[in-house]
């Protein structure tokens, strides 16, 4: 027997989490907020509701929202965008394990969707928590104190 989730958990994580982007987070917060936004509406228009074959719309809008969190990554001095990125990408790996091998059974297929695309939501979470949080805190003014990031400039 199997347990899943009702599917309110999802809408509500999806609700809350990009809700609290767009209301209390940064530019980067917001963007990605969007392009989880589409890509799961896409997914929910696009997928096979039996789970027989590899999701290809799901794929699409997965792959897509890799690129827009990679570009993310790439451009931003915070870490969270590296591990939205990176789950992401364990989410497109998931679907290419099930186009290579069509033995991964639907069960495990899915519910490594699942997981993945809520560490997502959670990575983002956690950016928007530390946006709000660095915005209440008083601007230092001290030019020799460097950014903490995931890249320096």
């Amino acid at each position: 027997m199997h347990y899943v989730l009702p599917a309110w958990v999802g809408l509500a994580i999806t609700v809350v989490i990009c809700g609290g982007a767009f209301w209390k987070g940064g530019r980067e917060e917001q963007t990605a907020a969007g392009g989880l936004l589409i890509s799961w509406i896409a997914t929910l228009i696009l997928r096979d509701p039996t789970w027989a074959h590899a999701q290809w719309g799901a794929f699409a809008a997965d792959a897509c929202l890799l690129l827009l969190l990679t570009a993310i990554a790439l451009r931003s001095p915070r870490y969270w965008p590296l591990f939205a990125a990176a789950f992401q990408l364990l989410c497109v790996v998931t679907h290419v394990a099930r186009i290579v091998d069509p033995g991964v059974r639907a069960w495990a297929y899915a519910t490594g969707q699942v997981i993945f695309s809520q560490w997502v939501f959670f990575a983002l979470g956690v950016g928007v928590f530390t946006y709000w949080r660095r915005s209440r805190q008083p601007a230092t003014s001290d030019p020799l104190i460097a950014e903490p990031g995931a890249t320096r400039r």
